[in-house]
């Protein structure tokens, strides 16, 4: 089964959903009750795509179907075309609502709760007609979803290495402490090493995240392992857990300090380049964004702290020109 190499393929866009419901609830019986098809158009229809594809695209047994290489990488594609076809009917619907536009912003957790409410809410305030959707994930998938198309902007702390292609400006940045109970060796010192902390159980953000990710790099260039001792998802979590004693915390200063005079913490510098993390503005093409993200762009860097530099620790070079 082979397509001729000067033949172009021609994808059905509901042959594409069916399969990838298909690939999604594992067989043909179970994609049925999904699209509210017979299993015999399913069927007919992943047969459809095999033809145009030219190569078989699931696996079949008697306990269900898998996708075959190609079936995966279909699938792939098939999903996120469908999310975009999906975000320009949400955003042409809007249109017709009345709206002016729409955009999509992909952030990390302490952009989303230090940083963006105050700026977000003045943007929306002066631009009522613009809607924003604002995507919590880890700086790593925020940088994956402006690659593939999925966001108009991001915002997080990457290295340099991971923004191959892309632009940024930058946005803040953002100063870890160690943050430990009033009662701890370590609480009336003004700045310590990480090293230091390594004998101490550590009350962490979940396994991925870039504060968690920071640390247990840190803790193995000393050749230790990070004693996670409770991972929990929230900042607050984390000053709760701590000051109960349960443990010692990284948290960015501006999610500690405001806190401090109610929460039973100490707040310890950490004496390292990498506790400066700059958080960074990531879009695929700055000049070529749709007006609504170029005017949130523009409000974000109006908003961020003056004078703040950015910092290197990643060995981030100077921004690209815009």
């Amino acid at each position: 089964m082979r397509v001729a190499a000067d033949r172009p393929v021609r994808f059905d866009m509901e042959s594409l959903r069916v399969f990838v419901a298909v690939i999604e609830e594992g067989s043909i019986a179970a994609a049925s009750g999904r699209t509210h098809l017979v299993a015999s158009a399913v069927s007919k229809r992943v047969s459809d795509l095999e033809g145009d594809a030219g190569t078989p695209l699931l696996y079949r047994h008697s306990r269900g179907v898998q996708p075959t290489p190609a079936g995966e990488a279909l699938y792939h594609h098939a999903k996120r075309l469908i999310e975009h076809l999906q975000q320009i009917s949400d955003e042409l619907s809007e249109y017709s609502e009345g709206l002016r536009g729409h955009t999509r912003i992909y952030v990390n957790f302490t952009a989303m709760v230090q940083y963006l409410p105050g700026a977000l809410h003045s943007f929306l305030r002066a631009n009522p007609q613009v809607r924003i959707d604002m995507v919590e994930k880890s700086s790593d998938e925020v940088v994956q979803a402006i690659a593939s198309g999925v966001a108009d902007l991001g915002i997080g702390s990457v290295t340099e290495d991971a923004l191959s292609g892309l632009e940024w400006h930058p946005y803040r940045v953002d100063k870890l402490v160690l943050i430990v109970p009033p009662d701890h060796r370590l609480a009336a010192r003004a700045r310590v090493k990480f090293e230091e902390a390594l004998d101490d159980d550590f009350v962490s953000m979940p396994h991925g995240t870039s504060i968690s990710k920071l640390c247990r790099e840190a803790a193995e260039r000393h050749g230790r392992r990070l004693r996670v001792r409770i991972e929990v998802t929230s900042f607050e979590g984390v000053r709760n857990m701590v000051g109960a004693g349960l443990g010692v915390g990284v948290l960015p200063e501006g999610s500690v300090v405001p806190y401090a005079h109610a929460a039973p913490l100490s707040v310890v510098e950490i004496d390292e380049p990498w506790s400066l993390r700059p958080l960074l503005i990531i879009a695929r093409n700055f000049a070529t964004l749709p007006l609504p993200a170029r005017m949130l762009a523009d409000h974000l860097e109006q908003r961020k702290e003056a004078g703040a530099p950015l910092s290197a620790p990643y060995g981030l070079a100077d921004p690209p020109e815009a």
